[in-house]
């Protein structure tokens, strides 16, 4: 799977340390740091190309560009004074034809109202080309954070942030629900965690429970153990600590009683015990994962499931199936929090998800669609260009349109954030909820879903 283009690419943070920001207050005298990219298929032959701009009087140069096949961050980094007001440069691309000789092949203007503490914007700005040669794609694209690590407030341990995790897999062996594979995808996704996104595959720091041939009692994905993986993986976190849970395995949903969800139903995870011990309600999820986190730790949580759009009860939703342009809608189902939780979950409430054991056979790739079509997202993050949240889910999206996967993929989340946020698991940002709690009628938009206990057609969920 391959992106239509690879983008020039501009980077802006900001580098100071370990501030710490009030929802609404100002961030004065603040360096910026701007880093430029270029893909040297976008332009002229021969490249030789670098990107030229004045800010504040003084005229900035990048390195030229010559023999640059794939995108890679530049070492190279320009610090601008930054007084809180916005900001707008004029990038021009230039193309060095000999020692003396340069040409300006395209240009753009980019300009950035302000910044969030935390929040790493990533964007395409599409440039005005100049010359002929170069493609109609070529763009600038360009981030901006005011923490270099993306860490709101000071790591309160001594060593510094922890990254722990907790994986999931439930495959049901010897009973109608099996879901073949299944379980391997808690390892096989935790392996891919701990090699490229800096998770410690250590015992003090990364719990799987998964069932299946040989699997301990401790380890078996019990409701009471996976609760209590929970518990360890948000006990004792601080600011600074990125969290990650990860969980495969059957989503269903139960009637809700207390009139809190739209459609009439809470959504769940079903544990390997659920005959005997019962499902794992979304309200009593977030009541473990969410309400204990304090503002400044980051949690990022993967559903692969059905019925699991707001399986965290977060109070923000979106997903790539909205119109153009639209924003996060409120869930009035959800719960208010401190901490920057982003949840992305396989299917909508009312959906299916699928798994596609034939892709597990591969030894380092998930059997699980939504799983699988993630890990291809993240292999075009990695190889072609930084990605934000927004791109990502889109790339999910055509994945899963391309092998008729018909299951559409949802972001919650506990913080409203720019949906050109780049996608990471290590950022925070600043808690901009006034309230904690069960969300009230706000005056936002609500998430559309229809209310199935008075749908004559509905006949109800069989818990697997």
């Amino acid at each position: 799977f391959l992106i239509n283009s690879t983008p020039l690419q501009v980077t802006m943070f900001s580098c100071c340390e370990n501030v710490s920001v009030e929802p609404g207050e100002e961030l004065l005298s603040t360096p910026v740091v701007i880093e430029v990219l270029m893909g040297r298929h976008f332009f002229v032959e021969p490249p030789n190309c670098y990107v030229t701009f004045t800010y504040g009087g003084r005229e900035y140069n990048t390195e030229t560009h010559e023999n640059a096949t794939s995108p890679q961050w530049p070492d190279s980094k320009h610090e601008l004074a930054y007084d809180g007001q916005p900001i707008s440069i004029d990038f021009a691309i230039m193309q060095r034809k000999s020692r003396e000789e340069r040409v300006k092949i395209a240009s753009v203007t980019v300009k950035w109202e302000h910044f969030l503490p935390g929040l790493r914007k990533v964007e395409d700005y599409l440039v005005t080309r100049l010359v002929d040669g170069v493609k109609d794609t070529a763009a600038i694209r360009a981030a901006a954070t005011l923490l270099p690590e993306g860490i709101v407030g000071a790591p309160e341990r001594p060593q510094g942030p922890r990254r722990k995790a907790l994986f999931v897999g439930i495959c049901y062996a010897g009973t109608e629900s099996y879901l073949p594979k299944c379980h391997e995808d808690a390892e096989k996704m935790k392996n891919y965690f701990c090699g490229h996104w800096g998770f410690n595959d250590t015992p003090e720091d990364t719990k799987v429970l998964m069932d299946g041939e040989g699997a301990s009692e401790s380890s078996r994905p019990t409701r009471d153990n996976i609760k209590a993986g929970m518990k360890w993986l948000v006990d004792e976190a601080v600011p600074g600590d990125s969290l990650l849970f990860f969980y495969s395995g059957h989503g269903s949903q139960q009637p809700n009683f207390n009139d809190r969800e739209k459609d009439g139903f809470d959504e769940t995870l079903v544990p390997v015990d659920v005959e005997t011990c019962g499902m794992l309600v979304d309200d009593e999820i977030n009541e473990i994962l969410v309400q204990p986190l304090p503002a400044g730790v980051r949690l990022t949580c993967f559903l692969d499931s059905c019925h699991s759009g707001s399986g965290l009860d977060l109070p923000y939703r979106w997903n790539p199936y909205m119109e153009e342009g639209a924003s996060w809608h409120l869930d009035q189902g959800g719960y208010y929090g401190d901490a920057d939780v982003i949840c992305v979950s396989a299917a909508a409430d009312d959906e299916t998800a699928k798994g596609v054991p034939a892709m597990g056979e591969r030894e380092d790739f998930p059997s699980g669609a939504f799983a699988a079509a993630w890990c291809v997202a993240c292999e075009v993050h990695e190889t072609q260009c930084k990605m934000n949240w927004k791109e990502m889910l889109g790339i999910v999206k055509e994945v899963c349109d391309d092998f008729n996967w018909s299951q559409n993929v949802q972001l919650s989340s506990s913080q409203k954030f720019d949906l050109t946020r780049e996608f990471n698991f290590h950022d925070c940002i600043p808690n901009s909820n006034d309230k904690k709690g069960p969300v009230v009628n706000d005056g936002m938009p609500g998430f559309p879903r229809r209310n199935r206990l008075m749908d004559p057609t509905f006949s109800g969920f069989k818990v697997p």
